[in-house]
């Protein structure tokens, strides 16, 4: 059971999503349903709200400043995947990080609104353009993502500057997330629980419920649909949403079950909330390679994906290695690696490579000396026999009987 800060009955905080993304206003929208219903309401009018908010990394942000100007008394809440690159643009007013920390953005709305409305006459929000880039911004290259918009790329694949090629420099904290902190890591341990028990799990405490079986194959059921599933899985839950039950069976209560593989679902939802990060404790100097190509005709395609799946399933080698040897941003390639660890398609257990054979003992001879080349080993057969002459017939010895005769010869 939540437990929310504002008691039942007391003023709300009205809210107007003045210039914020798809994703993230079905984010909030379903935070509000589900947790703060006795904090924050969503009004259907800029004249209506007591604080907005602004995405300051969406394009057309110009216009959103030009509406707050008839507002004066109306509290304004910006957020950035970068806070302190829009500091200068956006002076004395309060600017958040994404992905925003949904426990403490009630307490935040509630805060800013109060602030605003005791001012008077407070002047609105001054819009400074940035200063040119000194050299004209490349056109990105088309995505090979199917299903990642341009619009959304920011906010499905985040827009994290890459880290060093090599290790040796502390890394930034934001290239991390933790899994526990969002749906992923409840559904990841229900996955192992049914796989080392047998038996089928759950995860409850959501809107609806997640089943995970283990046989006749690994799946999980739910009444989610994507459009759904995607906001929530991006949202950082508090620690007492969700919980894991074990169960006898999956009873179907209504017909509207979707029914996917396990590995599938880990992989959509791991990179949903990954957003191009990478699960606290990764080495991203650590070579590690694909085990099998994921199953792309089901599965969330980042930009970049097959590519990255091509060269990943072939060679062993680091998250940074693999941007580096493409070409691409790192965060496309932290987001593959987040979805395949979850779906269990890495392999950490890099092959020792074969030792060298052990070279022949060399004869001994003397030591060896420049000055001296190497002669050809002569066959024996090729060696010149000696010349006729030199070989000497052996003479044999006289017998004793030619002796004997010689000797009486003499003597007459």
């Amino acid at each position: 059971m939540i437990r929310h800060s504002n008691p039942p009955g007391q003023a709300q905080t009205a809210l107007y999503l003045l210039h914020v993304g798809s994703m993230d206003a079905r984010l909030i929208g379903l935070s509000i349903e589900r947790h703060w219903k006795h904090q924050v309401r969503l009004a259907s009018a800029l004249n209506e709200a007591e604080v907005v908010l602004i995405d300051c990394d969406r394009p057309g942000i110009e216009s959103a400043i030009e509406q707050l100007s008839a507002h004066p008394r109306t509290g304004v809440v910006f957020y950035a995947f970068h806070p302190k690159d829009h500091a200068q643009r956006f002076p004395n007013r309060t600017i958040l990080g994404k992905p925003l920390n949904l426990e403490a953005l009630p307490a935040m709305l509630g805060r800013i609104a109060t602030e605003a409305s005791r001012v008077i006459a407070a002047p609105p929000p001054r819009f400074v353009p940035p200063p040119p880039p000194p050299v004209a911004e490349e056109k990105a290259a088309p995505s090979l993502g199917s299903s990642v918009q341009t619009e959304d790329e920011r906010d499905l694949c985040g827009a994290m500057e890459d880290i060093p090629t090599t290790p040796g420099q502390a890394l930034p904290d934001k290239l991390f997330f933790n899994p526990d902190d969002y749906i992923i890591g409840h559904i990841h341990r229900a996955v192992e629980q049914a796989a080392s028990t047998g038996r089928p799990h759950l995860v409850a405490g959501l809107p609806r419920l997640i089943g995970v079986r283990q046989s006749p194959v690994p799946a999980c059921i739910t009444d989610f649909r994507d459009n759904q599933l995607r906001p929530l899985s991006m949202t950082q839950l508090p620690h007492t949403t969700a919980r894991i039950v074990s169960a006898s069976t999956l009873l179907q209560s209504s017909g509207n079950e979707m029914v996917h593989s396990s590995e599938d679902l880990l992989w959509n939802v791991a990179a949903w909330a990954a957003r191009g990060r990478l699960p606290a404790g990764t080495d991203p100097y650590r070579p590690v390679r694909l085990r099998a190509w994921p199953n792309f005709t089901k599965v969330f395609m980042s930009p970049h994906a097959m590519r990255i799946a091509a060269f990943w399933t072939r060679s062993w080698a680091s998250p940074i290695e693999v941007a580096t040897r493409l070409g691409i941003a790192q965060r496309y390639v932290f987001s593959v690696y987040s979805s395949a660890r979850f779906a269990g398609l890495i392999d950490f257990n890099l092959p020792r490579r074969p030792a060298p054979p052990a070279r022949p003992a060399r004869p001994i001879s003397a030591p060896d000396d420049p000055t001296l080349q190497a002669l050809p080993n002569v066959p024996a057969a090729s060696k010149p026999e000696p010349a006729a002459e030199e070989v000497k017939p052996t003479q044999q010895r006289p017998s004793i009987l030619s002796r004997i005769l010689r000797k009486l010869l003499n003597a007459v």
